[in-house]
């Protein structure tokens, strides 16, 4: 039941983006393209024409982290004789230490990013000429990408908004109270016009958060996709060079040639992939080893308060936020993982023996490459499903 509301969901989006257009460049464009829209408020675009990293936006958001970052170590001071506000602007402090780890990814290193957005579009670009299997796992990739992204989107933003929804009931109800737990310096909150001056301001710090690590991570989605398009395509074009090995047909010359010219262009397109997935982990490693050192450290201190406060609902939607966010992440490195795997199966899976010996020598280097994958780490272990749950034990 599950696995074919999947499928119907899948078709739904695959049906809008072909609305938009069916060429499958243009819909992967389509994605980046809305990702690259949600970060123009905070100056990261980095995929608009003539980008610098120096922009207005840019430059007002980094200042924004550095004032907020002081703003919460204020607040730790304030709130070091109260555990639970404490640890929450603990939390939140570390939240910015998260938000300062992407800004220097997606715009220090934003010529990386736009390097392999490059050669994903230079890619479908290749293979959108080629035959129906091709397109159609083009397709099937884009549509995957936007589903991803907007389930992403969807589950982070109605989740924030819920938390101000309640703490607006609350104050009107019951007394003030803010969502978060650090106030603005000499501005107390205990009257309507401090209230709303702290609301405010809070609303305006979790929107841009929100906004950062929604597109963010959509971006970092459809680059790891990508990379595991670029797998499924090597295991296509190895499916097919099994079965013309398995064909006597023809001329023994020409069949050779044949044989010999697609173990070349799968030996290209190997090389390019295992490229494109060095940069892509080289770029994210120091990123996921502050984001996985930021969330432990926020989910043990939640989880310290909630054993002595069991009703602070406040840390069990930070909990479920941050587990929902590294789940993504994690769950795509291991997607990765399977990728190479079955990278490696379909090599071995060729028939060798029925090709000339110096074949068999290239598909012998080419099984041996396929051995030692690239995978995305945060330094001291892979970014996958065993991450996520070393993570939360």
């Amino acid at each position: 039941m599950f696995a074919s509301a999947v499928q119907r969901i899948r078709a739904v989006f695959r049906r809008r983006l072909e609305r938009r257009s069916v060429d499958p460049l243009q819909q992967y464009l389509l994605v980046v393209d809305w990702l690259n829209t949600v970060l123009k408020p905070v100056g990261c675009d980095i995929f608009t024409a003539g980008f610098s990293s120096t922009n207005p936006l840019a430059c007002n958001t980094m200042v924004n982290i550095g004032l907020f970052f002081c703003l919460n170590v204020y607040n730790l001071w304030r709130t070091r004789a109260v555990l639970i506000d404490f640890m929450f602007c603990f939390a939140t402090m570390l939240y910015v230490v998260m938000m300062s780890a992407k800004m220097e990814v997606f715009v220090h290193r934003n010529n990386q990013i736009r390097e392999l957005h490059g050669f994903n579009r230079r890619f479908y670009d290749r293979f959108k000429r080629g035959d129906q299997a091709q397109r159609d796992l083009l397709t099937d990739y884009t549509t995957d990408t936007c589903l991803l992204v907007t389930v992403f989107a969807i589950s982070s933003s109605p989740m924030l908004l819920f938390v101000f929804i309640l703490a607006l009931l609350w104050s009107a109800l019951v007394e003030f109270t803010l969502p978060f737990a650090y106030v603005l310096p000499g501005i107390g909150y205990d009257y309507l016009l401090g209230f709303a001056i702290n609301m405010a301001y809070q609303l305006l710090e979790c929107t841009l958060t929100t906004i950062g690590i929604v597109a963010s991570e959509g971006i970092f989605f459809t680059l790891v996709l990508n990379a595991c398009l670029h797998l499924d395509m090597l295991r296509l074009d190895l499916s097919r060079l099994a079965a013309l090995c398995q064909t006597d047909d023809g001329d023994g010359e020409d069949r050779t040639r044949e044989i010999r010219d697609r173990i070349r262009t799968i030996i290209e397109h190997h090389n390019a992939q295992r490229d494109y997935t060095n940069k892509l982990c080289g770029l994210f490693e120091l990123h996921f080893f502050i984001i996985f050192g930021c969330i432990s450290c926020q989910l043990i201190s939640i989880v310290v308060v909630v054993v002595l406060v069991p009703d602070w609902f406040p840390g069990y939607f930070l909990f479920f936020m941050l587990t929902g966010q590294i789940f993504f992440s994690c769950t795509l490195g291991e997607i990765l993982d399977l990728k190479c795997d079955a990278l490696r199966v379909a090599i071995y899976n060729v028939p060798w023996y029925r090709m000339e010996a110096r074949d068999q020598k290239a598909m012998q280097l080419l099984l041996l490459a396929s051995q030692w994958p690239t995978l995305i780490s945060y330094r001291f272990g892979t970014v996958n499903i065993r991450a996520f749950f070393k993570i939360l034990a």
